[in-house]
């Protein structure tokens, strides 16, 4: 395993938090977890068209219940410093360690960071950076359920040499380097354009949830408890509280249950 290339981690940093600056305003604020996992969405989907290789080297780690890369971590404060990044210390009696929120807005910056960035380090960026935001349990879930994730055991590390069903996906496309100066020219607006076509449909999908009909809450007045009473009486004898301990054996992380699409 290479080391990690702190250069690049710096710059793809930048870059992620300089998209989300383009975000609505709820979405412009991002802490230490969202930028890591960006970086490792962002090393995932380079990896699937370089045949294993990441962008950024990092060792990523299966620990407690996602990737992680200390380096990565400790990378987040020196790089988004270094661009006048906006740092927000939240605390609150909830959680033990205070909260830290990261913030930039700049179109000049984002289009120089861009410049210098293969075209599928910023399609990614750009795609995932706008599906998740800052929206914390929905980007987790989604990373948590990557093939990387879904093929390792807590404390692997993890390996991004591409599965057979996701190879079939990206064999259709040429290899980056294959191409001329005016290929990748046409081939970053063919992208732009579907980023776009993206942005759109998701966009849509926000409104139509906005306006959907909400339902009228139920009455918890006395018909309705004689109402579940009544269904409960019909369910026969309640069943027994009881405590139980499941254990499951350790070759469940490597089941092919996992990451085999083809296992029922």
């Amino acid at each position: 395993m290479k080391n990690p290339d702190f250069e690049r981690i710096d710059i793809l940093l930048k870059y992620i938090l300089t998209v989300a600056g383009q975000e609505d305003w709820e979405n412009r604020e991002l802490g230490p977890i969202h930028l890591i996992k960006y970086v490792y969405l962002t090393d995932l989907a380079y990896a699937e068209h370089t045949n294993g290789k990441t962008f950024t080297g990092l060792p990523w780690r299966f620990h407690h219940f996602g990737p992680w890369a200390v380096e990565s971590y400790q990378r987040i404060e020196p790089a988004l410093s270094e661009i006048g990044a906006q740092k927000k210390v939240i605390s609150h009696p909830k959680y033990e360690d205070d909260i830290e929120r990261w913030s930039i807005q700049s179109d000049r910056l984002c289009d120089t960071l861009e410049n210098k960035l293969h075209f599928i380090i910023t399609g990614a960026v750009q795609r995932y950076v706008h599906c998740f935001g800052s929206d914390t349990a929905t980007l987790l879930d989604f990373v948590y359920k990557t093939w990387p994730m879904i093929r390792a055991r807590p404390g692997d590390v993890l390996t991004f040499n591409p599965p057979k069903y996701i190879k079939k996906q990206v064999d259709k496309e040429i290899p980056a380097e294959s191409l001329t100066t005016r290929q990748q020219k046409k081939r970053k607006a063919e992208i732009e354009s579907a980023k776009k076509r993206l942005r759109e449909k998701l966009d849509a999908r926000k409104r139509k949830q906005r306006q959907k009909v909400r339902p009228t809450l139920p009455r918890y007045d006395e018909i309705f408890y004689k109402g579940v009473d009544t269904l409960d009486s019909l369910a026969g004898k309640p069943i027994e509280s009881m405590e139980s301990t499941a254990v499951f054996s350790n070759t469940i992380w490597t089941s092919k249950a996992r990451f085999d699409p083809d296992v029922p």
